[in-house]
Formats: C-alpha cells, sequence, structure tokens
C-alpha cells in the first residue's frame, strides 16, 4: 500500500509562494526505485532497484567527492515519471509565470506519489522552484545563475546553481571530482541524451515557445548537489537553445524548532513603544518594515533543513573498492583507482 500523502502550499508574509510542502505518511513498504546506500568509510551508492548508477566517496578533510559513473548504466534512463504529454504543457504554459512554478510543483509532487514504491520516503519533503535570477540576458552557459525565491527570514533550505557546475550529459565522464572549495555542488545527470533524438527536438521548441517544463532535482546532501531525477532532455533543450530553464528542487527535511527568547522580544516592543512616543508621526516606521520587525521578533515557525536518507549497505567496503576499481579500470582509468579508494583529493 502507497504511503498517505498531504501537500500544503507555503506563502510568505506577502501571500508569495515560496514551496510546496509535503507531508510522506509511515506505511509498510520496499526501498523506493531511486535511493542511497552508504556503508562504512563513507562509501556511497546510488541504486535504481537493483542497479549502480554511480558510486561517490568524499575526501578526507571534507575538500570535495569522487563520483564514479557505472558505464553500464548510461545507456539505460532511469525513469521515475511517466513522460509529459503536449495538453499538460500547454496547460500549465497558460499560467503567469509565478502560478506556473506552483503548478509544476504539485504536478511533480503527485507524479512522484503515483505507484506504490514511489520515491518520497516518510517524512516531511519540500519543493521549490530554483529560478534564473533577474538581469541583463548574457551568453553562454557560465553566465547562468539561478537562486530559490524566498523572503528575507525564511525558514526554508535556500538553493543556488551555476550552469557552470552543469555536468555534460552527452559525453557523461566516469570520473568527476565535485570540488566543494571552488564553486560548490554540481548538477548531475543520472543518463546520457541522444542529440538525435525526437523529443529533444520537440523540447527545443518548447524552449523557444517559452513553455518548456521545469527539470526536477533532488537534493543530495552527501554530495552537496543535485541529480536530475526528470527532465534530461529539457535541460540539454535549454542549453542548445541558450535559454535558461527553471528548476523545481525536492529534498527531504528535518525540522529544527525556533527557541523564542521572551526577553529579547520584550525588548522590541520597549523600542517601538519608545520610538512612537519620541519621534513625530511623520518620521515613524512604515506598516511594512514595522511588519518585518514583528514577524522577525515572534516568528515561532520551524526551520527546515535538507536531509538526505540512505540504506545501510551490509556489504563489506572491499566490495565497494573491487566495484570502482573495476569500473574505472574498463574505461581506461584504473591508475586512478587508488585516489579515488584512499579517498585522496
Amino acid at each position: 500500500m502507497a504511503e498517505p500523502l498531504y501537500w500544503h502550499d507555503i506563502e510568505d508574509a506577502h501571500g508569495r509562494w515560496n514551496g510546496l510542502g509535503v507531508t510522506v505518511g509511515e506505511a509498510a513498504g520496499d526501498k523506493p526505485p531511486l535511493y542511497l546506500r552508504s556503508g562504512s568509510n563513507a562509501r556511497i551508492k546510488l541504486m535504481h532497484h537493483h542497479n549502480t548508477l554511480f558510486w561517490a566517496t568524499p575526501v578526507r578533510g571534507s575538500g570535495g567527492v569522487w563520483l564514479v559513473r557505472n558505464r553500464l548504466a548510461q545507456g539505460a534512463e532511469c525513469r521515475l515519471l511517466s513522460p509529459i504529454d503536449s495538453p499538460t504543457v500547454e496547460q500549465h504554459a497558460a499560467l503567469a509565470p509565478a502560478l506556473r512554478i506552483k503548478a509544476w510543483s504539485r504536478y511533480f509532487v503527485s507524479r512522484l506519489s503515483e505507484s506504490a514504491r514511489h520515491f518520497l520516503t516518510p517524512g516531511y519533503w519540500l519543493a521549490q522552484g530554483l529560478l534564473p535570477e533577474q538581469g541583463p540576458p548574457a551568453p553562454g552557459l557560465d553566465s547562468w545563475r539561478f537562486s530559490s525565491s524566498a523572503e528575507p527570514f525564511s525558514h526554508l533550505p535556500s538553493w543556488r546553481l551555476y550552469g557552470e557546475d552543469f555536468l555534460d550529459n552527452l559525453q557523461p565522464q566516469t570520473l568527476e571530482w565535485i570540488d566543494w572549495w571552488h564553486g560548490g555542488g554540481k548538477l548531475i545527470g543520472l543518463h546520457s541524451v541522444d542529440l538525435q533524438a525526437g523529443r529533444l527536438k520537440w523540447w527545443r521548441k518548447k524552449a523557444r515557445e517559452g513553455s518548456l517544463p521545469p527539470i526536477l532535482l533532488w537534493y543530495v546532501g552527501g554530495l552537496a548537489s543535485y541529480v536530475v531525477i526528470d527532465g534530461h532532455y529539457r535541460l540539454q533543450a535549454a542549453i542548445a537553445e541558450n535559454l535558461a530553464p527553471t528548476f523545481i528542487v525536492v529534498c527531504a527535511t528535518r525540522e529544527r524548532p525556533t527557541l523564542a527568547c521572551p526577553q529579547q522580544q520584550q525588548r522590541v516592543l520597549d523600542s517601538l513603544r519608545k520610538r512612537g512616543d519620541a519621534v513625530p508621526r511623520n518620521k515613524l516606521l512604515s506598516t511594512e518594515h514595522l511588519n518585518q520587525v514583528l514577524i522577525q521578533a515572534f516568528d515561532d515557525r520551524p526551520d527546515y533543513r535538507s536531509a538526505t536518507y540512505a540504506w545501510a549497505d551490509h556489504e563489506p567496503e572491499s566490495q565497494w573498492c573491487e566495484e570502482v576499481r573495476q569500473c574505472l579500470s574498463e574505461q581506461g582509468l584504473g591508475q586512478q583507482a587508488e585516489a579515488v579508494i584512499a579517498r585522496r583529493g
């Protein structure tokens, strides 16, 4: 039986949509179709059912992470959602941009939860927009900048992504170094893209029309990176047309309660009261500014921190090492294996 699922819109103090909160109830079931396995000595695998998509391990000193793609998995697609049909694209394209990202978030969450073994594991999840930053258009992927649209005192995760950190999905590299000191995490695809595919041409047409659906990403904390779980061809279409796409980031969360300080709250009230008594009426704080000060002082909403859950891997570490060594050797990268296994940057 599928887990019961409930969602609600999260808005800021001005009524603007900030994200979709999703509560997934407990239910008996197997692992989701896409999940992480974590073993001893910081050894990680990303699994699609029983197939390994990649191996990863952070280096000592937290300078970054090695990622080794399974070449056997690159020819097959990791599909979690059914394809988006044309009527759905047109239906969402008719919406205003602010409503469009909200509607697509609901669409993706609904599709992710359709099967009995769906991707969203029990707990509290967030779906947030990751949108191109406003500014004069500049040519080239390296000029792209994306950020989550959140209020100044948001309790939700804040996302950022740069075009220079998109890993190549046309010719995916077997061995990738994700440097956390220079540029942060990466955008990781799970399969290669065929430039001759008919759907790529169709998505390029939709990109030019301005109706391209967002690319769905999963934030994986152990990699400090985003994994594409739907939209590899839409992403490539946007790159080919040099038109920055939109993204929706889903992540599981941990809730951290906000601890109120009554003394500080009283000091804020006393300060505002004294200001009201001493300052001429035409110099008083605007209502908007006053509301912001009070919201910041009395906001008791919990903070939501991203959390990536993994299943314990009971296989010996030596098996992980041997799989990595074999994969790299088959691609002529055997000399790099020991650096990966020893977790050297």
